[in-house]
């Protein structure tokens, strides 16, 4: 019931709370949070309060609670209270019978002390399904209207029942959620007995007309915040359905005076931590999200009370830096060398390295971080030497072949504590002049000699030496031979559409020599792309890479030439076309390589025509160097400007002979598929076709030929293309075609004749 000394409880599956009066300040209904309301139609109420004499406002316990209930359905669409007068039906909770009864307990559980009337609340499937109303039997109940009638256990039934009949349609006590109105749904009593505005609001909120409409939905829940003290939170929550909308915020069970679906806490405190859930309801239900507000003390961003300090090791040692530093905790360490990360950071304030050595010689500094900051300390550098440690030579020098008045050049490698001393001597004898001391920055020792002569053929070594002892390198043969004019394969070059897989572009070549001597032969390898707009050729591979294999072992490679001086200047001496720009991404490089076979393979970044190149870049030819004895190149062939195209060059001055295939069926026996089927074979001068061939002969010229290189043999009958020539010295253009525009995988092979 409701007087200004008792209070009102309702209890059930969803319990109202017993809530206190409040004075007065106008907002609005409060629905029972996530309470829902009744499914369309009728909600029958069994009365079964007994006969009663006639009351003071000429009712009976029935006509009283009949007149009550019609005051709510005068605001309802949706739903309508009907009844069941002096009812027999089972008196129960949870049975789905709506009793209203007097009663000295609530279904056998004890009123408190002052409790007029409990309403008790079911619920099904987001409906509602049962509301019993139990009116506290050991109360006075009379039934009149105006100012409550003081006396002792006195209560009035018409106001108590109006106000829990609007508990059974969903509506809580709004004087008890910060919103101070004149209504019948409040927690107290006064003279007030009948619906307010407010009260008939609510019931319209709840029960007017809205086809259609449907619960609110969770659009944008809440979700978790961790901020710090003083930081701004926003809430904000979103829903679908239809409107008005109504929301009720509280923070770990206490309601908040918050009624909005955003909104701002400036300045947040520790305080404000805990569980925030909001509670969104329309005519048709409601919802709640929930989330966690943890804030944390704001931290003091760290100072650094102890600069790590200089330190100074011989290699082999270890050493450490430390640093010291105040701030709020965890505090991270983060060290750097010469403005470089060394790791990630950790909670230690101490870099130890050990077995330390001249490349860790540099700047040290660590950056300390906490959560509230970050600041680095000052540069402490270390310092590392070497131990006395006698001269060594930690590479021998290399054998190499020269040509009669051409430069050859010896060097070594030299460790040991400085200064050091060098002296050069061939075949056991001191050449004069040839001695040096060793540069710290530069710890070669170096002997060059500008114009070689015969006698200058020998075997060489060098001696080293410092205060603590000397070495002498093992010996290197220079091979001196005159200039030789004898033909030669001098370059090979490819222009075919690269990529990568089965459409990287593969050179073939094979290095050999008269001479035993081991000496590497120094070339000019290139992939060009970019260049070759600059010779109107389209759809240039963008960025190749270049990488030679010996077999399955990678030897070198490269990707982007960057303006390399070795590059640049051998390609002027041999007149191969400039590159560029020191920025293009061409690929190119000097590279020594011994007697053997090998292969350069031109990958990129997507697919595009590609020039691969090959150079003989030694200083002069004799007849001790190595020389190119094969060349070939494996690719696709397609038509007009996608044919095979390998231009290769002659040097010397005497004629070379010459073996010159192109592979398409022959490709078969080694599971090559998609080949050419009918290769035809052109051979020009400039642009003069100096010879040709469709469908090789299968004459034993060619057979023998074929045979004393080492090369794979070729069915008689098959229509592969093949010649032998004797060209004299210049450049050539072999073209792979295809007999009546057909395409495929060729191979085409130039071989040295004996």
């Amino acid at each position: 019931m409701m007087t200004s000394s008792r209070q009102l409880c309702v209890r059930g599956l969803v319990l109202i709370a017993v809530l206190a009066f409040a004075g007065p300040r106008l907002l609005a209904y409060t629905p029972l949070a996530g309470s829902p309301v009744w499914p369309d139609g009728n909600i029958v109420m069994h009365l079964q309060l007994g006969a009663s004499t006639r009351l003071a406002d000429g009712k009976t316990w029935n006509s009283a609670a009949i007149d009550m209930l019609a005051e709510w359905n005068k605001q309802m669409v949706r739903s309508q209270f009907t009844t069941v007068t002096d009812s027999s039906a089972a008196v129960g909770d949870g049975n789905r019978v709506n009793n209203v009864l007097f009663s000295s307990s609530i279904f056998g559980r004890t009123f408190g002390t002052d409790t007029l009337a409990v309403t008790t609340v079911w619920t099904q499937g987001g409906r509602r399904v049962e509301s019993d109303v139990i009116f506290n039997s050991r109360f006075n109940w009379d039934s009149y209207r105006g100012p409550l009638r003081t006396g002792a256990n006195n209560a009035e039934f018409s106001r108590v029942a109006l106000h829990e009949f609007g508990h059974v349609l969903g509506l809580d006590h709004p004087d008890t959620s910060g919103q101070f109105v004149s209504a019948i749904m409040n927690s107290r009593a006064g003279a007030l007995d009948a619906l307010t505005q407010d009260d008939r609001d609510g019931a319209a909120f709840l029960y007017a007309s809205n086809a259609g409409v449907s619960a609110p939905v969770l659009t944008l829940p809440l979700v978790d915040q961790s901020p710090v003290d003083g930081d701004t939170v926003d809430f904000a929550v979103a829903v679908s359905g239809a409107g008005p909308f109504t929301y009720r915020w509280s923070r770990d069970g206490m309601v908040q005076g918050v009624s909005t679906a955003q909104w701002t806490l400036s300045n947040v405190a520790i305080a404000s931590s805990g569980r925030w859930t909001v509670t969104i309801t329309n005519s048709r239900g409601a919802v709640s999200s929930s989330m966690t507000l943890t804030v944390t003390a704001r931290a003091v961003a760290p100072t650094i009370t102890r600069q790590p300090s200089a330190v100074s090791a011989r290699t082999g040692q270890s050493i450490a830096f430390n640093v010291a530093a105040s701030g709020s905790t965890p505090r991270f360490f983060k060290w750097r060398k010469d403005g470089r990360d060394l790791g990630i950071p950790t909670a230690s304030d101490t870099l130890t390295l050990t077995d330390v050595q001249l490349t860790d010689i540099g700047a040290y500094s660590v950056v300390v971080t906490n959560a509230g900051g970050s600041i680095t300390s000052a540069d402490a550098s270390l310092t590392v030497t070497l131990p006395d440690t006698p001269a060594a030579i930690s590479s021998a020098p290399v054998s190499t072949t020269a040509a009669i008045g051409f430069e050859a050049t010896f060097s070594v490698t030299v460790t040991g504590t400085a200064p050091t001393t060098y002296r050069w001597s061939r075949n056991g004898v001191p050449l004069p002049g040839a001695t040096g001391t060793i540069a710290t920055n530069n710890p070669t020792a170096t002997l060059t000699l500008p114009r070689v002569a015969a006698s200058d053929a020998g075997n060489y070594t060098v001696t080293v030496s410092n205060a603590f002892g000397s070495a002498t390198s093992s010996a290197a043969t220079l091979f001196v031979a005159p200039v030789s004019t004898a033909g030669h394969l001098f370059n090979l070059a490819i222009r075919s559409l690269a990529g990568t897989g089965s459409e990287t572009l593969i050179v073939g070549f094979t290095l050999a020599g008269a001479q035993a001597t081991g000496t590497p032969q120094r070339l000019l390898l290139r992939a060009v792309g970019p260049t070759l707009a600059a010779f109107g050729v389209t759809g240039a591979l963008a960025d190749p890479r270049l990488d030679v294999f010996r077999g399955q072992t990678l030897t070198a490679s490269n990707d982007n030439w960057s303006g390399n001086a070795e590059v640049s200047l051998y390609g002027t001496r041999i007149g191969a076309f400039a590159l560029a720009s020191p920025t293009s991404k061409d690929a190119a490089m000097i590279h020594s390589l011994t007697a053997g076979g090998y292969s350069a393979q031109v990958t990129g970044v997507g697919t595009g025509v590609a020039l691969a190149e090959i150079y003989d870049a030694s200083d002069a030819y004799t007849d001790l160097s190595l020389r190119f004895t094969n060349l070939s190149a494996r690719t696709r062939v397609g038509t007009g400007g996608d044919i095979l195209i390998a231009g290769f060059a002659l040097a010397g001055t005497s004629p070379k002979t010459l073996l010159i295939r192109a592979i398409g069926p022959s490709l078969a026996q080694f599971g090559v598929a998609g080949f050419l089927a009918d290769p035809v074979l052109e051979i020009y001068r400039d642009a003069q076709l100096i010879a040709e061939n469709d469908n090789w002969p299968g004459t034993s010229d060619i057979q023998n030929s074929a045979a004393a290189v080492g090369a794979f043999f070729l069915p008689i009958n098959s229509t592969d293309a093949a010649v032998i020539l004797t060209l004299p010295a210049g450049p050539y253009t072999a073209q792979v075609r295809g007999a009546k525009d057909t395409t495929g995988v060729a191979l085409i092979e130039v071989y040295e004749l004996p």
